[in-house]
């Protein structure tokens, strides 16, 4: 009786221990992740930031060319317009 007593004893015991080892994984795992989420949260408010910043200056670099168009001198079948611009350029010359 007292050799499975024993047994049982050490077998709690490494129950125990393995039980606690897999709680703290399992933290840990938890804890990385949610640092994970915040970083990757910041990142695409910061990317989204960019993205603004970016449609910006297109928009800025596209009024800067339609205000150069009317006194640029290259060939108007060179012009290339964004899809979904307007060229003003292109429109004129259509009308004449």
């Amino acid at each position: 009786m007292d050799e499975e007593e024993d047994r049982r004893k050490r077998r709690r015991e490494k129950n125990k221990v393995a039980a606690a080892q897999c709680r703290n994984k399992k933290k840990e795992r938890t804890e990385f992740l949610q640092r994970e989420s915040e970083r990757l949260e910041v990142m695409n408010s910061e990317l989204k930031a960019q993205i603004e910043e970016l449609k910006h200056e297109r928009q800025q670099l596209i009024l800067m060319l339609n205000r150069h168009r009317p006194t640029c001198i290259v060939r108007t079948d060179s012009v290339k317009t964004p899809e979904g611009e307007a060229n003003p350029l292109l429109e004129e010359l259509g009308a004449k």
